[in-house]
């Protein structure tokens, strides 16, 4: 049996404010003595019918739950049987809703986006063949048995976690990358699937993350159906991992491309995703190493590109890195447009919650010259990665297309 524990909230706001987080300094803390051993427990917020995962030791201190998950409690008690079988019929509806997406029929894509809908901080990308899931908290690691349970009695896929990254790190979780449901026959690790009209592969014990960024799908698309109308000879994709925007240029009969990327084996994948996506043999330079080094060493060289990526990891996980972080988009911008031609498209993009969008517009902005430059189009994230209606951090992808107009 799991045990409901009731808990106060201290900050009134609460009420009036549909965050999926509630603060460590909004609530009267529990008693050690009432939690496990990772002080952690289902809890229900006194005087009203939300529940969820309280964990004291994490600045989010509660991670709500869907109502639903609760309809069985009795003298707050719920039977880990009847936990399982209210999550099952949630992930129905979870993935029904999901299947409104015309793409996700054909195409991977995010099956749960953690908080957002509502399974806290567990990430589930279905690649049609493999679903994997990824923990970034120890909330996540609390309820991810739960959830695999409940995935079995709703979709027979194997399962593999990539419970990995410096997210973990800051709980001082260890990384997990193993199967938690084996494949029947043969069990590869390699996994192909569509994404934004790409072909693309990845290996599911060395990839990023859960393994392609399913976020960028519609800024892939734009970027496909920008290409037509421009005469694009040459490009340059800065943080390259897997090479979709580069496989997207190659689509679009783009010849000649550079790619960096600190990860060997990530350069290996990209050429692999370009020659599978080209009708052609395009010629790919790999430059493995520190970005900055490399742009420098471009500059140097005086090369020149028509398109320009800049897609780098999240540049800060935390809000004390913020003016650091924004100093590094302003130099990438910096040193990504001087190797830009005259009415090249440059596209730069920020993964960083804790960076808004006017922050980055700003970081970016002073990274250009004083030129004429014209924003062609502002991108947006994936809309299987859900979005609240909520002036929170829910909307974290920046993508902005940027020509160096000369008339």
């Amino acid at each position: 049996m799991l045990k409901i524990l009731q808990i106060d909230i201290i900050d009134s706001k609460y009420k009036y404010f549909k965050s999926p987080w509630i603060f460590s300094n909004q609530v009267n803390h529990l008693d050690d003595n009432l939690l496990n051993d990772e002080k952690i427990s289902l809890v229900q917020i006194k005087g009203t019918k939300n529940f969820g995962i309280y964990c004291k030791s994490n600045l989010i201190s509660i991670r709500l739950l869907p109502d639903c998950l609760f309809e069985k409690i009795n003298n707050n008690f719920i039977s880990k049987e009847d936990f399982i079988d209210q999550l099952n019929l949630y992930l129905s509806k979870l993935y029904k809703e999901k299947q409104c997406f015309s793409f996700a029929q054909n195409e991977a894509y995010r099956l749960s986006h953690g908080d957002n809908d509502g399974l806290p901080a567990l990430a589930i990308d279905d690649y049609k063949s493999v679903l994997v899931i990824q923990s970034s908290s120890a909330v996540g690691d609390f309820l991810l048995p739960f959830i695999v349970e409940a995935i079995k009695k709703t979709i027979h896929l194997p399962i593999f976690e990539r419970s990995t990254g410096q997210i973990r790190k800051l709980e001082n979780l260890p990384e997990r990358t193993r199967w938690i449901q084996k494949p029947a026959n043969e069990q590869s690790y390699e996994v192909t699937c569509n994404l934004a009209h790409l072909k693309m592969s990845f290996s599911l014990n060395k990839a990023q993350k859960t393994g392609l960024f399913l976020d960028q799908r519609n800024n892939l698309k734009y970027l496909a159906d920008l290409l037509v109308n421009y005469n694009i000879k040459k490009s340059l994709d800065i943080c390259s991992y897997a090479g979709a925007w580069s496989a997207i240029a190659a689509q679009a009969g783009i010849m000649d491309m550079t790619l960096i990327d600190q990860d060997a084996w990530a350069l290996q994948l990209a050429q692999k995703n370009i020659i599978q996506n080209s009708q052609h043999s395009p010629e790919i330079t790999t430059l493995h190493g520190d970005m900055f080094e490399h742009l420098q060493g471009l500059t140097k060289s005086a090369q020149k590109f028509d398109l320009i990526i800049a897609d780098p990891p999240a540049f800060t996980k935390s809000k004390k890195n913020i003016a650091e972080a924004k100093r590094a988009y302003t130099k990438m911008t910096r040193l990504a447009h001087n190797l830009l031609n005259e009415n090249g498209i440059l596209i730069v993009c920020s993964c960083s919650r804790h960076i808004d969008d006017q922050e980055f517009l700003e970081s970016v902005s002073l990274g250009l010259s004083t030129q004429n430059w014209v924003l062609l189009h502002k991108g947006e994230q994936s809309p299987c990665h859900t979005r609240l209606a909520t002036p929170d951090s829910s909307e974290y992808l920046k993508c902005y297309f940027i020509k160096k107009r000369m008339l």
